[in-house]
């Protein structure tokens, strides 16, 4: 039995998701949050990167106005070693907690409950410390219809993994975060490339390359500025991943769009769906 186990977990050191393989873009405006995202899941082995899905969920409804964007591992062992998509953390909440599209609940509220399911699911089945760590954003309105965003990351501590909750832009101060494979947004928006600042060359200029960032004027974005927006920096990674040899084509499929505003959570763009040409809308047929 243990060899069993041994074995189940040095295979899932090989083979799990890649959550660096995907995209994620997160704006805040004045008007309400825009949340973008890719569909496509990358299993790697050794060195070897292979397509496992483009139509994998990543954004998610909870309650009236909470979105919640996953990136980091796709799939987890539930306690019985069965994998499990991390889609389930946000239903176990939602069945927890009696939760529906019309009850209101505070972004920290969800953030702080996901934060502790993740950490049971870790703490249940140690295969998943090879799947990586998982990261979630937490955003909506809280009860006096300010804009909050929370960012829960798991670290590993020796051989325990640990939650960590963290508010970004805790004011409603707009801006963007992005998520996964950050080399386009980085080299389009920042005009360098991240990784460089490990160089520690680079790192010497890093006020002189901060010069080269693009000034976007989110303060004065509207909704539909901070789609477009989105848009464009998920499209140009998919369609820069096509042309880059170096690139792993971690990010394809359709991209998902929502928005939610002081009236609740709407989405503008969501894949369905569908069998040979006849698109299904499973939403309204049940």
């Amino acid at each position: 039995m243990r060899k069993a186990f041994l074995f189940c977990w040095a295979l899932s050191l090989l083979l799990h998701s890649r959550g660096d393989a995907t995209i994620n873009l997160l704006v805040s405006t004045y008007d309400g949050f825009v949340i973008a995202a890719d569909s496509r899941v990358t299993l790697s082995e050794k060195k070897k990167h292979r397509i496992a899905s483009d139509s994998y969920q990543k954004i998610f409804r909870i309650g009236k106005s909470v979105g919640v964007a996953c990136s980091g591992a796709a799939f987890l062992y539930d306690e019985n070693g069965d994998r499990r998509n991390v889609g389930s953390i946000v239903d176990a909440y939602k069945i927890r907690n009696d939760v529906t599209d019309t009850t209101f609940v505070s972004p920290k509220e969800v953030a702080d409950s996901l934060r502790k399911i993740v950490e049971e699911i870790y703490d249940k089945q140690p295969m998943n410390l090879g799947e990586g760590g998982v990261h979630l954003w937490v955003f909506g309105y809280d009860e006096e219809k300010e804009r909050r965003i929370f960012e829960v990351t798991l670290e590993r501590d020796n051989l325990e993994v640990r939650g960590v909750l963290k508010e970004r832009y805790a004011k409603g101060t707009p801006g963007s975060l992005v998520g996964g494979q950050i080399d386009v947004y980085s080299r389009l928006i920042k005009g360098y490339d991240v990784e460089l600042l490990n160089d520690s060359v680079f790192a010497k200029e890093k006020d002189k390359m901060d010069d080269l960032r693009y000034d976007i004027r989110y303060d004065i974005m509207s909704l539909q500025d901070a789609i477009d927006f989105a848009v464009f920096i998920v499209r140009a990674t998919i369609e820069a991943q096509r042309f880059n040899q170096k690139a792993v084509m971690g990010v394809g499929g359709d991209i998902d769009i929502a928005i939610i505003t002081p009236e609740g959570f709407r989405w503008i763009q969501r894949k369905k769906l569908h069998g040979e040409g006849k698109v299904v809308d499973f939403e309204s047929a049940k």
